[in-house]
Parts: structure tokens; C-alpha cells; sequence
């Protein structure tokens, strides 16, 4: 089984946490498969991936629900799938359920204070995950 690790962030905007959470991961050789809720806000964070820090380079693509993506990071909306064949998974929305990440041993999720991130833990350990919670995004914060 897999190990979640929960970020638990001081603000409410995920965006650009999740962006040099993302890059981090990048960095260190992993391939990464991103899930938003929707459509929309994964063509939001796609755009901000390229211009969230002047001198950051992370390629990634947007995917369109078809066929494998050979980017390093892929961003997928809606039904969770791994098209880049990533052993890394970022969640940047709330899963409505947890089980579909079982086939990722590592699993980075972002948590606010907001309504909508209570309970995170408790799913998570409910599927069988183990959890560690750390404070925001940092580069002592990635599993090796």
C-alpha cells in the first residue's frame, strides 16, 4: 500500500503550492500525474505551471483523454487515469474517491482550511493508505 502525505498549507489558494509542489517532484526524477475536479481548473493550473515562476521550466501537458502522454507531468480532469505512467500523484482537488489512487505508491495532497479538505485523513486511512502530514510545501517535504 501506498503512503499519502498531506499539505497542510497556511493559505487557501492551492495554485501555486501545487505548482512548486509539482516542480519538486519534477526535480527529483519523478513522473507525476496531476488530478483536478474539472476541465477548467486543470486548464487554469496547466497555464500557471508556465508562468508561475520566472525561471521554472516543468514540462507537462493537459490531457485530452486520449492515447499515453510522454510528458514527465500530466494533468488529468474528471475520471483519474494515469496516461504518463507516473509512480507519483498529486491531488489538487478533493477525491470523491479515494480508492481510484491505489496505483500510486506515493500520493501528495494539498489541504487547506477550507470546508471542503476536512475529513482528508480519515479517507485516506480508510482506503488502506498511510499518512503523514507536514506543513506546506518544501524541499525536506519530498520522499525520496
Amino acid at each position: 500500500m501506498g503512503e499519502v502525505i498531506l499539505h497542510r498549507l497556511t493559505g487557501s489558494k492551492k495554485a501555486l503550492e501545487a505548482c512548486r509542489l509539482i516542480e519538486r517532484l519534477y526535480s527529483s526524477g519523478k513522473r507525476v500525474a496531476v488530478w483536478m475536479s474539472d476541465r477548467g481548473r486543470a486548464a487554469v493550473l496547466d497555464e500557471y505551471l508556465w508562468t508561475f515562476a520566472q525561471n521554472s521550466f516543468v514540462p507537462h501537458a493537459l490531457w485530452d483523454g486520449n492515447g499515453d502522454a510522454d510528458e514527465p507531468v500530466a494533468i488529468v480532469a474528471g475520471t483519474l487515469v494515469n496516461p504518463n505512467r507516473a509512480e507519483t500523484l498529486v491531488v489538487a482537488d478533493r477525491l470523491p474517491d479515494p480508492t481510484v489512487a491505489l496505483e500510486w505508491s506515493e500520493v501528495h495532497d494539498l489541504v487547506t482550511a477550507a470546508a471542503e479538505d476536512e475529513g482528508k485523513r480519515e479517507a485516506w486511512e480508510a482506503t488502506g493508505f498511510s499518512v503523514r502530514e507536514v506543513r506546506g510545501i518544501g524541499p525536506d517535504r519530498i520522499t525520496g
